[in-house]
């Protein structure tokens, strides 16, 4: 309790958290504003979501990941809190309290620019966005890049090696994917599961993953492989940090 009581202060005291959020809503309200004015682009998930496909991450995801890695990445700066982390399972407890508040900011953002999108939509063409299961997709997508800037960060002892990691991981996503979609994960059986809907992977929302837009062939890739691919990268950070956890005395 005492280490989500800090982690919400500091999230909530520094300047880095509302200037991210801020022009996360920006950025997000004017591609969802030039999305909407094409009719051929102006699918509702693709402008509720601000996709952009020359990024790597949709833009919602991009800033929770930067303030995911900032988020360990003040405790390096200034390690004010150096002597009370000597025992290893008050940094544990640490990196659970911001593994926490990161969720609940990145599901806080989405859900901002997600309002701001439709109020876009709504005022361009008159009438509400459809929402779609497929957001809880998007939801789930920002909180994994939240978290995987953070332990990145957490890994690496920088902000910026979190914010790099978190930039080229879904570059590096394209084999695995590929080794999904060929595997046995990518079986009718599972491509016919009911929550299949909650993953924006169909070839109508391929574009969300950034790089993955243009692979029109990974578009059958199933939603369990979808999760795995996502939920990969967060585990495997989490064992580098957690092999590391012993051998330093400080975050």
């Amino acid at each position: 309790m005492h280490a989500l009581t800090y982690e919400r202060r500091r999230l909530t005291g520094i300047r880095s958290t509302w200037l991210v959020l801020a022009a996360v809503v920006l950025v997000d309200a004017a591609v969802a504003a030039l999305t909407v004015r094409q009719p051929s682009l102006a699918d509702p998930m693709r402008v509720l979501t601000a996709g952009v496909p020359l990024l790597p991450l949709p833009i919602a995801a991009l800033g929770a990941g930067v303030v995911g890695a900032l988020s360990y990445g003040h405790e390096v700066r200034y390690p004010v809190l150096q002597p009370l982390l000597v025992p290893a399972r008050r940094r544990l407890g640490l990196l659970l309290a911001k593994l926490l508040l990161s969720a609940v900011y990145s599901v806080l953002l989405v859900a901002a620019t997600l309002a701001v999108d439709a109020g876009v939509y709504a005022v361009v063409l008159h009438r509400r966005p459809a929402l779609e299961p497929a957001l809880l997709g998007f939801a789930a997508l920002a909180v994994t890049a939240g978290w995987i800037g953070l332990l990145a960060a957490a890994l690496l002892r920088s902000a910026a090696a979190g914010m790099l990691v978190l930039l080229t991981l879904p570059v590096l996503v394209e084999p695995a994917v590929r080794l999904l979609r060929d595997g046995s994960l990518t079986g009718d059986r599972l491509r016919a599961a009911h929550w299949h809907r909650l993953f924006p992977v169909d070839t109508g929302h391929a574009w969300l993953y950034g790089p993955l837009s243009g692979l029109h062939s990974t578009a059958s890739l199933s939603p369990r492989g979808m999760l795995l691919l996502a939920a990969g990268p967060v585990l495997l950070l989490l064992l580098g940090y957690l092999a590391v956890l012993l051998r330093r005395r400080g975050v």
